[in-house]
């Protein structure tokens, strides 16, 4: 991999519905005073007695300071939580953490623009769904080989040897896999106490029409609720175009990209071109005439995502299904609006979604990285001492989280996540470290259960396969343009229908200028010949 990254565009994805919401490497491995040190280890190995111990403490490191970059906002009691944790890693493997969060709408940019720049940090969060195919094919991410078992051998061992291989790249490891669920067939999380009153239920919001008619149906009720469409745009049209249908995008998660397998057979469509896509553009376009969407919301910075626990108005979103959020928004929102409760409908039963058991989220080291033995280390102790992962992910005992057994978490009275520190684990540790809310309903531990059983997915044919762009560079370039340039608008559904179908013409009049055929042919050719291999 080269070890220089270039600046690139890689512009953010688009939503589609009134109700959709989102359900989420200069320097080299330099030989430094921990490179003859392992890695802090929480567990004792079985190691030979005439070798050192993993858990035996290391011989005293200079002191560190290591830079983490993540997407987000800058979590409450920040500075409180960073004092408790950094007393601790100060002690344990003599670093402390600095985490830079970045705003969500520009995180995917910064990191591109930072890396291009050779700023100096340590590691940040990158997934197939972001911006890490570009990353990677860019240089910017270290390789870590030869130091991720060394110096964080409970991660390494608790991961699998056989699943890190499966996550390399090109034969390297660059970042560290995040396991989570296997793929997410999408759900439709609603009011269920509004759906209740107007006569529905789990057994008749099964498809897409059904929720709308029953969003009309709400907003006619109650016209000052709207399903609204987010200004975040997170490229949910795969959560109605190809509902029901085994999807695969090239690459994996990038929906902006054309080219995608349909029903796990290796022949690449352009999925804008499809009836597919342009009925749920026709589809959108009914709802947003029919007053179910707020006419302000391709300004709107609002979404369903970041006002989960304030937006009381909001009808339901088709998404992600629930990781164990139902009760603890069900409980947040009756505070707002007594009675409120939320509930939850696969909309996508009776089909086994294509997985390529890959994961999704990656921690990647920076080339300009001067500690990355240093880094691995405080990754081994989040994964494997249960202190640290609650002081990183969860803040301070009492103060922003109440422990509730070895594997459930509560707040603190009077509290909701809006007014305490919270990581994501999937940035950083796999999901079976993570704490799920003890609030979660009987809903949410089957929703866990089931996007996390390997037996409820199909493996892709294509498994293993990742997609090389430089031969057809400049159209991806010309195309991604375009693709930004029209999205947005045509998936709000905005304008007369008659509006929106010209408007859908000319998209794909320009996507046939910009090069779109020859990406989707390239695609095929790179998948053929895997094939054969």
């Amino acid at each position: 991999m080269k070890t220089r990254f270039f600046k690139a565009t890689w512009l953010s994805l688009a939503i589609i519905l009134v109700l959709a919401g989102c359900s989420g490497n200069n320097g080299n491995n330099k030989e430094s005073a921990a490179a003859s040190s392992p890695a802090v280890s929480a567990k004792p190995s079985d190691t030979p007695k005439d070798e050192p111990s993993p858990s035996a403490a290391p011989a005293k490191l200079d002191q560190v300071s290591l830079k983490l970059l993540l997407p987000g906002d800058k979590p409450q009691h920040y500075d409180d939580v960073m004092k408790a944790l950094n007393d601790k890693l100060t002690e344990k493997i003599q670093a402390t953490l600095d985490v830079q969060y970045i705003p969500w709408d520009s995180y995917k940019d910064q990191i591109l623009v930072k890396l291009a720049a050779g700023e100096s940090f340590d590691f940040y969060y990158d997934g197939w769904w972001q911006n890490y195919a570009q990353v990677l094919s860019k240089g910017g991410a270290m390789d870590i080989s030869d130091l991720f078992e060394k110096y964080a051998p409970d991660l390494y061992n608790g991961l699998s040897a056989e699943y890190v291989n499966t996550n390399r790249y090109n034969g390297k490891i660059y970042g560290i896999p995040v396991p989570g669920p296997l793929e997410y067939p999408m759900a439709f999380v609603y009011r269920a106490d509004i759906a209740e009153k107007l006569g529905y239920s789990a057994d008749n919001l099964k498809t897409k029409e059904d929720v709308q008619d029953f969003a009309f149906k709400a907003v006619a009720a109650d016209p000052t609720r709207i399903g609204r469409l987010n200004g975040e745009f997170t490229g949910n049209y795969q959560a109605l175009a190809f509902l029901g249908m085994q999807r695969e995008y090239i690459p994996s998660n990038d929906f902006n990209s054309p080219g995608m397998l349909l029903n796990n057979e290796p022949k690449v469509i352009n999925q804008f071109e499809t009836d597919y896509y342009k009925n749920v553009l026709l589809y959108a376009n009914k709802g947003f005439n029919g007053g179910l969407v707020d006419k302000d919301s391709l300004n709107n910075k609002a979404t369903v995502v970041n006002e989960t626990n304030t937006d009381a108005k909001t009808i339901g979103s088709i998404g992600n299904p629930s990781e164990g959020s139902l009760g603890d928004r069900t409980a947040t929102i009756s505070k707002i609006e007594p009675g409120a409760r939320f509930e939850q409908v696969f909309m996508e039963q009776g089909v086994k979604m294509v997985s390529s058991f890959k994961a999704g989220n990656f921690t990647v080291l920076s080339p300009s990285s001067k500690n990355p033995e240093r880094v691995l280390m405080l990754l081994n102790l989040i994964y494997a001492d249960k202190d640290i992962r609650d002081n990183y992910l969860y803040g301070i005992e009492g103060q922003d989280f109440i422990a509730v057994g070895d594997n459930q978490f509560k707040y603190p009275d009077g509290l909701d996540r809006t007014k305490v520190f919270q990581n994501e684990w999937w940035m950083v540790t796999p999901w079976k470290n993570a704490r799920i809310p003890a609030t979660a309903t009987e809903t949410d531990k089957q929703s866990i259960a089931f996007i996390t059983d390997p037996n409820n997915f199909v493996k892709s044919v294509i498994a293993g396969f990742e997609f090389n762009p430089d031969a057809v560079k400049s159209e991806i370039s010309k195309v991604n343009a375009v693709v930004t340039e029209y999205r947005k608008v045509l998936e709000s559904g905005s304008g007369t229908e008659a509006q929106l179908l010209d408007r859908y013409a000319e998209f794909l009049s320009k996507l046939k200028k910009a090069g779109v055929d020859k990406i989707i042919q390239e695609k095929q050719r790179q998948i053929d010949e895997f094939l054969k291999k």
